[in-house]
């Protein structure tokens, strides 16, 4: 099924028994796929759920369990009837590494936006100076699936936009409350209180016909200034209609052949949604583009502070 692919809609991550979907959706579909092998990707660049062997607890929110990790593969509208193979590449520990690899998790940590003067401090009742990494607090760390707050886990997830654009070059919303996507865990509207953040690391949307524009919405303004160019374009003829610079999954319509993938792009700067209303946006060029025609995908990390 090389030609086509086959309809994996999504692969989820479980952990110790624990599904984390709400963090961790991947589309396995051939042209959105998120997380494809390394050699298949253009420059190489893998998508990682976190940095390993780093003590930032920012950074070091790769998946962390202690018996068992598999996946949760789901079908989409068809079945799947050729086979298929899910990789997962990480680090195996024993317990008495952990304390040499990581020493201690950095607690007080910051996550600092600086273009809006905005700075959110992260800290771990009962460790002022940070958390000793051993085998019991393994799983309490960013990524591990029984922290304490605040809770802090790495997001990425995919969105097809359920209803047809307005074909008036306003914003389409991949919001889940007003039926733009088809469930939860496609939801790229996030309305914060003061107890809940996202930091955007990385935006992408595949290339279409009749695509305009797409970012990020926050408290209001757009981000960054203007949007991004994300028109359709090819390599026989980039400057006819400018060039998608978010395009992310098979490299096709890019490039006419290829069993290459492009990775989804990190923004040149990350971008906080923290006690506000904050969302990606996309918008047509004058012709509504129809239902599940655009597929986008965002990555960052996630940050939960309520509960005791």
């Amino acid at each position: 099924a090389l030609a086509t692919g086959e309809a994996l809609k999504k692969i989820i991550p479980v952990l110790d028994g624990q599904k984390y979907g709400e963090y961790i959706s991947l589309s396995g579909e051939l042209e959105s796929l998120m997380a494809p092998p390394k050699l298949s990707i253009w420059g190489s660049k893998l998508y990682s759920f976190g940095t390993p062997m780093s003590n930032n607890p920012l950074l070091s929110t790769t998946l962390k369990y202690s018996r068992n990790i598999t996946v949760e593969c789901l079908a989409g509208a068809t079945p799947i009837t050729a086979d298929y193979r899910v990789r997962l590449w990480g680090y195996v520990y024993k317990v008495d590494e952990l304390s040499r690899v990581f020493g201690t998790m950095l607690f007080p940590a910051s996550l600092v936006d600086k273009a809006r003067g905005r700075v959110l401090t992260l800290s771990k009742t009962g460790y002022p100076t940070g958390i000793p990494v051993d085998g019991d607090t393994w799983k309490t760390l960013p990524g591990g699936n029984n922290q304490a707050i605040p809770k802090i886990n790495p997001l990425a997830r995919y969105a097809f936009n359920k209803n047809d654009t307005d074909g008036k070059s306003g914003d389409y919303q991949f919001r889940y409350t007003t039926g733009n996507v088809d469930e939860s865990e496609e939801e790229m509207y996030f309305d914060f209180d003061d107890k809940d953040a996202l930091l955007v690391v990385g935006l992408g949307i595949r290339a279409v016909a009749n695509l305009k524009e797409t970012g990020l919405s926050i408290a209001g303004d757009y981000h960054p200034k203007g949007l991004i160019p994300t028109p359709l374009s090819a390599v026989t003829d980039p400057g006819a209609a400018g060039w998608n610079n978010l395009h992310f999954g098979h490299i096709v319509p890019i490039q006419p052949t290829g069993i290459i993938w492009c990775a989804i792009p990190k923004l040149e700067r990350p971008y906080l949604i923290w006690n506000e209303i904050g969302m990606v946006v996309t918008r047509d060029d004058g012709t509504a583009i129809s239902a599940g025609d655009i597929v986008a995908a965002l990555t960052g990390v996630r940050i939960e502070m309520h509960g005791g």
